[in-house]
């Protein structure tokens, strides 16, 4: 990818005691579209590519919070996802997820098998119970939408390999 990206892998993450948050921001179902056919989706972020993901039929293209467009895998969306019960017109995340600020700009090997791109201040997130999904957020998009999860301690052993 880009020069001054530094390439990790999630191995060199240690989540024992990082934070945990919970996505807060409402997802509009207006904001979800289900793909009709086999397409490309290039995630930018502030300017940045962030990565380039293919939506198979089936699979949900979200817009995101800061206008980010991305590609969430038709059988995990529900995995990650609610109907808002308090707003039908909108999805609540079920997810909950341990964060770690980038002290550099760093690529990453993202789940969906492509590599990922997020600049300093940015978020390592490492999503609970699913040791190896884990991923990149921009510092803006992470702001926006997730918030610290009242209650939870932040203790897990470091996924062996």
């Amino acid at each position: 990818m880009s020069q001054g990206f530094v390439r990790r892998t999630r191995e060199e993450f240690d989540f024992s005691r990082a934070k945990v948050f919970r996505k807060r921001a409402p997802l509009a179902k207006a904001n979800v579209e289900v793909a009709a056919r086999r397409q490309s989706v290039v995630t930018t972020v502030d300017g940045l590519e962030e990565t380039r993901s293919v939506a198979e039929p089936g699979d949900r293209i979200v817009t995101g919070a800061r206008g980010e467009r991305y590609v969430i895998k038709a059988q995990k969306f529900d995995a990650l996802y609610e109907e808002d019960a308090a707003d039908p017109s909108r999805y609540r995340s079920k997810t909950l997820v341990r964060a770690l600020p980038l002290k550099e700009d760093t690529e990453l090997r993202a789940p969906w098998d492509e590599w990922q791109r997020a600049k300093k201040g940015g978020f390592v997130v490492q999503r609970i119970g699913a040791p190896d999904d884990v991923y990149l957020i921009a510092e803006s998009v992470f702001k926006a939408t997730y918030a610290p999860e009242p209650g939870r301690a932040s203790r897990q052993k470091r996924h062996a390999r």
